[in-house]
């Protein structure tokens, strides 16, 4: 059996309170206690996945973000190096040490630049995440008032 995503789960549960029968009078509906139930417990088998995702994503933007520092240190160095290796004429040494500070502020910017991209995705994904989680939420405490206003 495929997991089935949490929206899913949430859109049915919504389903299920939109399709049921309706008190007369009053803004409350009579909901099968067993699909609410069941509905519930896929929900929360479906959570720690939905967790996980986020977790990845972030590890995700953390390696990211290493690459590009290892990146701009690897140039750096290279143009430290390449600095060493020139001869000591003056001209030469400064044009070296010109394109050095150029490489390095380019990886500088690259390195933040894809930062803040990894930072920006991670906050969208997970800023998602909580809305939807707290949808669930909502929708989960409506039924459960529901369930309780009205044992069977």
């Amino acid at each position: 059996m495929a997991k089935t995503g949490l929206i899913e789960l949430l859109d049915r549960l919504e389903e299920i309170i939109e399709d049921s029968r309706r008190m007369p009078l009053t803004n409350k509906v009579v909901v099968d206690a067993y699909d609410v139930l069941e509905l519930l417990d896929k929900i929360r088998l479906s959570l720690p996945d939905e967790v996980k995702k986020a977790e990845e994503l972030l590890k995700e933007r953390d390696a990211i973000i290493a690459e590009a520092t290892r990146e701009a240190e690897g140039l750096r160095e290279s143009a430290s190096e390449y600095l060493k290796s020139m001869v000591s004429e003056e001209e030469v040494v400064k044009a070296a040490e010109t394109e050095s500070a150029r490489i390095l502020d380019e990886a500088k910017r690259e390195a933040e630049d894809i930062r803040k991209g990894a930072s920006q995705y991670a906050a969208e994904v997970l800023s998602k995440l909580d809305e939807n989680l707290d949808r669930a939420l909502q929708v989960i405490r409506r039924g459960v008032e529901e369930l309780e206003k009205h044992p069977t």
